[in-house]
């Protein structure tokens, strides 16, 4: 069955689809399904046939030109067909050739960072040495409820997970904002 690709935000059901999935995993602390209807810069892979949802990546505009490729999931039955990598690829293009930003990922799923290395990013496990649009996006979501209450739920199941580890990539082609000499 063909899988086909769309940029374009998430309905309700597949936001409610990817919620569940992202419950089921230790690798990623998750979102709400409001947090995932109102994201808009989402690929979405649905099943070609069918339309159901394949998998989703979602992206996030940060800061002095950063953005967070920050969700990536492929429902188990869809798993092994490289729709993650195409995912993944698809939103480092319209991040980085498209728009010209800088990237940023966090995961503890050892194919993304897998992904992450094969595509030049730096990868470090100290979170502090995250850029600072990280660290300034990183405190409203993290500052969630439902994000403590996730993380207080799968604790055991991040002790036995592999290691968080950053990606940083910064664009050789992004222009830097400077004010105009007066």
């Amino acid at each position: 069955m063909p899988i086909e690709y769309a940029h374009r935000p998430l309905d309700r059901a597949e936001a409610t689809a990817l919620h569940e999935a992202l419950k089921a995993t230790p690798n990623i602390l998750g979102y709400t399904v409001p947090e995932l209807v109102r994201a808009r810069d989402d690929w979405v892979a649905t099943d070609g046939e069918g339309g159901a949802l394949a998998g989703a990546c979602l992206s996030f505009d940060m800061p002095f030109g950063w953005t967070e490729i920050a969700a990536l999931l492929v429902l188990p039955e869809f798993r092994g067909r490289g729709i993650g990598a195409r995912l993944f690829d698809l939103a480092w293009e319209r991040a980085a050739a498209g728009r010209g930003r800088h990237l940023y990922a966090l995961s503890r799923n050892p194919g993304v960072q897998a992904m992450m290395r094969e595509r030049g990013m730096t990868l470090d496990g100290d979170l502090w040495r995250a850029p600072l649009a990280v660290h300034l996006f990183m405190f409203p979501y993290m500052s969630n409820p439902y994000r403590h209450t996730e993380a207080w739920r799968k604790r055991r199941l991040l002790r036995a997970s592999a290691p968080l580890l950053q990606g940083v990539w910064r664009n050789p082609a992004a222009t830097r904002r400077r004010p105009a000499a007066p």
